[in-house]
């Protein structure tokens, strides 16, 4: 269930990733608003290769996301942070991130 992929998610090195983006946050994000790696890939305007390199555990960093995929992903992360208990606030979320990143980046910045 939901605690078992966070415990899991725990167990991995804090910072396996440069830029400020661990495989872990990448793989809460997606647990928390129960997105695919398809999902995430099309909303950040990615391919889905690219979104599952970001899961693979780098001690170079060769995988980590930059730019601005990296910047929504961190917003990203902290929204998961502050809504993972709010199962509405979860949902409205995720439907965001289907829409794609011009969606994204409008709620992130509203949030500030």
């Amino acid at each position: 269930g939901y605690y078992a992929n966070l415990c899991s998610l725990r167990e991995l090195p804090a910072r396996m990733t440069t830029g400020g983006v661990s495989v872990a946050d990448v793989r809460f994000i997606r647990t928390v608003f129960n997105l695919s790696q398809r999902d995430l890939a099309k909303a950040l305007n990615v391919t889905p290769a690219t979104a599952a390199r970001w899961e693979i555990p780098s001690t170079d960093g060769g995988h980590a996301p930059t730019g601005l995929q990296a910047e929504v992903l961190r917003g990203l992360h902290n929204v998961a942070l502050q809504v993972q208990a709010d199962p509405a606030q979860r949902q409205l979320v995720a439907g965001m991130i289907v829409l794609g990143i011009g969606a994204l980046i409008f709620y992130l910045l509203s949030r500030r």
